[in-house]
């Protein structure tokens, strides 16, 4: 995903899920861009959910079923 990102051009950045939105571990990547254009870049069973943080608040704007690991 990371080399697709940037071979794109995409503003992102990788981090731990922030606290607020999870207690558990995983990964959050962090996408720069217009609405809508995100959905690209879900990765089908391994995506759970997309929000969009606005004013400092999170926002919920998608959720996917994840394969069981």
């Amino acid at each position: 995903t990371r080399k697709a990102l940037q071979a794109a051009g995409m503003t992102f950045r990788v981090s731990d899920i922030p606290r607020d939105l999870r207690g558990g571990c995983g990964l959050c990547i962090w996408l720069t861009c217009p609405p809508g254009e995100e959905i690209q870049w879900v990765i089908p069973g391994l995506t759970e959910s997309i929000y969009c943080q606005q004013d400092g608040v999170w926002r919920c704007i998608a959720h996917y079923r994840v394969s069981p690991r």
